[in-house]
Formats: C-alpha cells, sequence, structure tokens
C-alpha cells in the first residue's frame, strides 16, 4: 500500500500478528519487529505503509512469503519447515520481506518487478554497509534525556558510523546478493549460491497464485491461535535516523550516476532502475 500524504509519526507497519500457538512468541515477534525496522528507509522513501505483518506457517514447505491485496498485509515464514522452534536466518526473511514490498506496487514477477527487487536489494545492502542495523541504533544512552536529538545531529552521528564502517569493511570483496567475494573463494559458487537463493525466494511466493488466495482467506477469518500487537506511531528520533541513512545512499548513487539519478519515489520507486 501507499499513502498520499506522509506524516512523519504515522507507523509505516501499523500492527504485527505472530502466531501465539508456536513456541518462542516473544522472539517471534520481536523478529518482526527488526524485520520491518531494517526495510522502513525502504518503505520511507517511497511512501509505502503496510497494514499488517504476520507470521504464517503454511503446509506447503517451499512457501517463503505473501503479499495479500498490495500491503494490507504481509505475511512471512519465520520458521523452518517440520521444527517450528527454529527460527530461519534472518537476513532470508529479510530477503523475502524485499520480495513482498515488491508486491505493494507490481503484481507479476516480470522486468519491471524484478528491477524494483534488485534495487531494493541493492539499497538495503547499502544500508548494511553504512552500519544500519534498524530501530535502536543510537541507543537508550544517546537520547539527551528523553529530548529530540537535532536533525543535524543525527546525520552527523549516521556518518560516522558509516565512515567506521566503510574503514572497517576496505577490501572485504564484492557485494552480490549478500554474499561478499573473498580472496581465494570461488566466485561462480558463490554467483550459483545466489542465484539459487534469489530463485528459491521466487518460487516460495505465494502472491498472486490460487494457493496465496487461499491463505488470504484464511487469514481474513483467523481470530485464535494469533497475537495481534498494535503499533500507535513512529518514534521520531527513529525516523530521523531512517531519513538520514535515506540521504547518505542517495549521496553514493548521486556521485556514481550524476545528474541522471532519479531516486526513488512513490512514483517511480526503482529509481533509474525503472
Amino acid at each position: 500500500m501507499s499513502r498520499n500524504h506522509s506524516t512523519e509519526l504515522e507507523p509505516l507497519v501499523s500492527v504485527f500478528e505472530h502466531m501465539s500457538d508456536k513456541p518462542r512468541g516473544p522472539e517471534a515477534l520481536e523478529r518482526l519487529r527488526k524485520i520491518a525496522s531494517i526495510v522502513k528507509p525502504l518503505m520511507r522513501q517511497r511512501n509505502w505503509v503496510v497494514g499488517t505483518l504476520a507470521e504464517f506457517y503454511p503446509v506447503e514447505h517451499n512457501l517463503l512469503g505473501l503479499n495479500i491485496n498490495r500491503g494490507q498485509k504481509i505475511c512471512l515464514r519465520l520458521r523452518y519447515p517440520g521444527d517450528d522452534h527454529q527460527f530461519l536466518p534472518l537476513e532470508n526473511v529479510v530477503d523475502t520481506m524485499l520480495h513482498e514490498l515488491a508486491h505493494n506496487v507490481i503484481g507479476p514477477h516480470n522486468r519491471e518487478f524484478h528491477a524494483l527487487w534488485d534495487k531494493l536489494r541493492d539499497e538495503h545492502e547499502a544500508l548494511v554497509r553504512k552500519g544500519y542495523t534498524g530501530e535502536g541504533f543510537l541507543g537508550h544512552g544517546n537520547r539527551l534525556g528523553g529530548r529530540r536529538i537535532p536533525m543535524s545531529e543525527v546525520r552527523r552521528q549516521a556518518r560516522a558510523v558509516a565512515e567506521r564502517r566503510k574503514t572497517l569493511s576496505a577490501g572485504g570483496g564484492q557485494k552480490l546478493g549478500g554474499t561478499g567475494i573473498m580472496r581465494g573463494q570461488d566466485a561462480r559458487a558463490i554467483i550459483a549460491a545466489a542465484a539459487e537463493k534469489r530463485m528459491k525466494i521466487e518460487r516460495g511466493c505465494a502472491s498472486n497464485t490460487d494457493r496465496g488466495r487461499q491463505i488470504a482467506r484464511e487469514e481474513a477469518v483467523k481470530k485464535d491461535k494469533v497475537t495481534r500487537t498494535t503499533v500507535e506511531h513512529e518514534d521520531e528520533q527513529e525516523a530521523a535516523i531512517m531519513q538520514a541513512y535515506i540521504e547518505l545512499i542517495q549521496e553514493d548513487e548521486k556521485a556514481q550516476l550524476g545528474d541522471q539519478y532519479l531516486p526513488p519515489s512513490q512514483s517511480n520507486p526503482a529509481g533509474n532502475e525503472g
């Protein structure tokens, strides 16, 4: 979903929904929150919102994600098939989330969809390289007694973290699909693994399928065995941090593309890739 007018404190994700009949429920909720916080900068610059971000556990072992009605609800598999005590690696679920977010504006898995998914993945990797880890970036000790930190200070701290991260990762290898290719590694094997991961996520997407529509109907009437957590508003300082990181990655892209640079927006979510 998108909204016409963005208010900074309106929640980008309004409700979290985890399965209360599964073990480690509080951890599932925290994972949903973490995933949302990681992708929020990408959502904010495109003015996207998600009504409900939910955990699901379909019987089909391959299903990983589902976008219902262009962001009204996004469902993610958090747990391993056959072992609901164990959670999937967070980065894998984040990649599924990026895929499902692309369905907010594009239904079929066509060229435009893949261009947008690639753009979201590139931006996510850029944020990771700059040290963005989601909400809680400043920590409670840096909130100046609960007062709002000036935007100039937020930018300064974000840039300082990004610069330290750049220094630490210098010479660390080329990123590809979230995997660094280091000296001595088999580049072909890494490329093949990244391609397989991509295909697995696409095959695991139930959006715009008969099975996805069936799950959507089941989700619409599901009342028990789920716990809903409503978000009243976004944290103002965290929103400022997101904006600072958006500006950082846009500066890098503009430095590469010059006057041809087109920032992502609600009307052009893929930017120059659109």
